[in-house]
């Protein structure tokens, strides 16, 4: 061992080499080393654990911090000390887990090599049940540091070892076969492969488009309520009001996805077994959790800067809808109706938005149409959620947790009367002076109701089916029937603004 440990990288690699022609290809003697993060693990034990703690008690992100200022290594001692681990819940790679299993059926012994603390990576071990022994690695090691442990262990060239990144080419050179797991295009383009053997596997695992998919973009659509103010001519003629409501809505995108990264953030472990939510980026490790945070940080000061830009009140607006949206994602969902009440909050913020930017009162016949529908909606989309937990096969994987199978009625009959209420109340706008002043033909506002009565009973139906996901904007967006609904209700709103019954009679 001490020779061994006196050897220079490129000795141990030239012996890898001679050592490497000798072995036969399929060889079951020749010990497999597995790394667990990247090749096993998708994500690192740490942030997952620090993630999990953060879930569980988010009144511990200061200590948290101090940890990570003093020293890596006693943030990871502490957070392992504190958090709640379970190693079933981890992002593994699965087709590659099934290579193990042909490999150890085979009777090949094979070695989990972590940086990992032990009782974390026993646990793993022993969950899978596929491992010979596990090999410690200090949590500062390189993969020098590796490929030296583990030749001391084996002898070089004596061992294949499967890794997934640049950092485990020294130990790629020590082993007699590599296994590259999910390789980067610049990792495979390496000179070092020219002279050695290898298997590729899992090679399509790195899927393009990750941060847009983050961002959530196709819930951008909710931000045009904000455009609402340019209903008004007034508004229309004043470019001021018109740029600066693009640019708002441009800060209102950032800040938004920011709430979108954290609450997906919040939400990793139960949507890793929802039916339909395990493949978010997330949840499916294809972003890992510090880049994550990281997005979360550029976004949020993005969306910031740019609020800040058009006036320091809209930035502290948009700062109560960041906090709102964090409060929803921490706590505000796990409890009956508030959460309700905060989804229709956060929509609500978006028409308020509008209305500061020009400086005007938003009209009380908005508001209260705008709080009934959207509370009919909010229902709707946990209604959607709680229809879908009976295919996942728990209530944990759901953000309706608060709510019981039994409750369905109860919610249906709440998101029916919300529904009802916003159309009641848009037919007796209509005769209002408000109506008369805004509109030419206010009475053409009638037609909108047939039209919304008949979307909110049709996507209620659709949704006691369960066809209706936790966003109604989604199945909105795919529903022909809705879109047709969508142009019908904007041509009866012009007819009501542009056109006038004079003309007519």
């Amino acid at each position: 061992m001490t020779n061994i440990l006196s050897l220079s990288l490129s000795d141990l690699s030239t012996r890898a080499l001679g050592r490497r022609v000798r072995h036969l290809r399929d060889d079951p003697s020749i010990p497999l080393c597995v790394k667990l993060e990247g090749a096993i693990l998708r994500t690192g034990t740490t942030a997952e654990l620090a993630l999990a703690l953060l879930r569980r008690r988010p009144w511990m992100l200061f200590a948290m911090l101090a940890w990570l200022v003093r020293d890596r290594s006693e943030f990871r001692d502490r957070v392992v000390e504190h958090a709640v681990f379970d190693p079933a819940g981890l992002p593994y790679r699965r087709p590659f887990l099934a290579f193990l299993r042909r490999e150890a059926a085979s009777g090949r012994e094979i070695f989990l090599v972590t940086r990992a603390r032990p009782e974390v990576a026993r646990a793993i071990a022993n969950h899978l049940g596929l491992f010979t022994d596990v090999i410690e690695i200090a949590p500062d090691g390189t993969g020098e540091g590796i490929a030296r442990t583990l030749c001391a262990r084996f002898g070089s060239g004596d061992f294949d070892f499967a890794g997934s990144g640049h950092a485990d080419i020294p130990v790629w050179r020590t082993a007699r076969r590599s296994v590259i797991v999910a390789p980067s295009p610049q990792l495979l383009k390496n000179q070092m492969w020219n002279s050695q053997t290898a298997d590729v596997l899992c090679p399509d695992d790195r899927i393009s488009g990750r941060y847009i998919d983050a961002l959530h973009p196709g819930r951008w659509i909710k931000n045009l309520l904000i455009f609402i103010p340019l209903l008004d001519a007034a508004n229309r003629d004043s470019a001021h009001f018109v740029v600066s409501a693009y640019l708002a809505f441009c800060a209102y995108c950032l800040v938004a996805s920011a709430g979108y990264v954290a609450n997906d953030l919040i939400d990793l472990r139960a949507d890793r077994r929802h039916v339909i939510k395990h493949r978010r980026v997330f949840a499916m490790a294809r972003l890992s959790i510090p880049r994550g945070v990281l997005l979360f940080l550029g976004l949020a000061a993005a969306g910031f800067g740019v609020s800040l830009f058009l006036s320091p009140l809209l930035a502290g607006w948009m700062a109560v809808y960041l906090a709102l949206s964090l409060s929803y994602s921490l706590w505000l969902k796990k409890t009956l109706v508030l959460d309700i009440l905060a989804l229709t909050a956060l929509t609500m913020h978006r028409v308020l938005t509008g209305f500061i930017l020009a400086a005007a009162v938003p009209p009380f016949w908005l508001l209260l149409f705008s709080g009934f529908f959207f509370f009919g909606l909010g229902v709707l989309a946990r209604y959607g959620e709680l229809k879908s937990s009976r295919f996942s096969g728990s209530r944990l994987a759901t953000r309706a947790s608060a709510y019981r199978p039994g409750d369905q009625d109860i919610l249906a009959s709440f998101g029916l009367a919300g529904g009802y209420l916003s159309a009641a109340i848009l037919a007796v706008y209509a005769i209002t002076p408000d109506a008369r002043a805004a509109f030419r033909t206010p009475e053409a506002l009638w037609l909108l109701c047939p039209v919304l009565l008949y979307w909110i009973s049709r996507v209620w139906i659709f949704a006691r089916r369960g066809r209706v996901p936790e966003d109604p904007l989604l199945f909105a967006l795919k529903d022909r029937a809705s879109l047709y609904v969508a142009l019908a209700s904007a041509g009866i709103f012009l007819a009501a603004a542009q056109l006038s019954l004079d003309r007519f009679i």
